[in-house]
C-alpha cells in the first residue's frame, strides 16, 4: 500500500510538471537537459558566477534549505537533584548550568556527543512534550542513553523508569 501511494506521488508530480506552462522566458526542465548536454562548460571567474544566480528565479525564491532532523534510537533514563546534600546549593550539570526544577534539561552519554550534540542543543523526546535542552554528561560506561532532569520529584522519576524511545534534533 505504501509503495503504491509513493508510485501515484510521484506519478502526479511528473504529470503535473509536463502539464503546467513554465514561467515566460524559461526554459521546460527537459530543453535545460538539452542544451546543458550540448554547451561547452565556460569557466567563470567567482563574482560572475554569483551575479548570475541573480538571474535565476530558482535561486532568488527558492526557500532556504532546512536541515534535516536527526534522529535515534536511545535508552532514557531519569534523574532528580536529590543527591545534593545540601539545599543551599544549587545542583549543576557537567558544564556548570544551574539545574532549578522548572528547567527542561538531559544528561547525555558522551556517544551522542560525538553524534552531533552538543551542549545547549535542543532536542525532542517521543512520548514527551516540549523540547529538552543538553546540559550535563553521563558517565562514560553509558551507550546511546539519554538521562531526563526531574528536578525535586523523585516519584515522577521512578515513575518514569527506564524506557527505549527515539530522539530527533537539528
Amino acid at each position: 500500500m505504501r509503495h503504491a501511494r509513493i508510485m501515484l506521488t510521484a506519478l502526479t508530480l511528473l504529470v503535473t510538471s509536463l502539464t503546467m506552462p513554465g514561467c515566460a522566458g524559461t526554459k521546460s526542465p527537459n530543453q535545460l537537459a538539452d542544451t546543458a548536454a550540448t554547451a561547452r562548460p565556460s569557466k567563470k571567474k567567482p563574482e560572475e558566477a554569483s551575479i548570475g544566480r541573480l538571474d535565476d528565479p530558482t535561486f532568488l525564491f527558492a526557500s532556504a534549505a532546512t536541515i534535516p532532523a536527526k534522529s535515534v534510537r536511545v535508552k532514557a533514563l531519569a534523574y532528580t537533584a536529590c543527591s545534593v546534600k545540601s539545599k543551599k546549593r544549587t545542583p549543576r550539570g557537567a558544564w556548570g548550568d544551574a539545574l532549578t526544577s522548572d528547567i527542561k534539561a538531559v544528561a547525555v552519554s558522551p556517544d551522542l556527543l560525538d553524534m552531533g550534540l552538543d551542549r545547549g542543543d535542543v532536542i525532542s523526546i517521543e512520548g514527551l512534550p516540549g523540547q529538552y535542552k543538553v546540559l550535563d554528561i553521563m558517565h562514560g560506561r553509558h551507550d546511546k542513553t539519554i538521562d531526563i532532569f526531574y528536578g525535586d520529584d523523585r516519584c515522577g522519576a521512578m515513575q518514569w523508569g527506564k524506557r527505549t524511545l527515539n530522539i530527533t534534533w537539528q
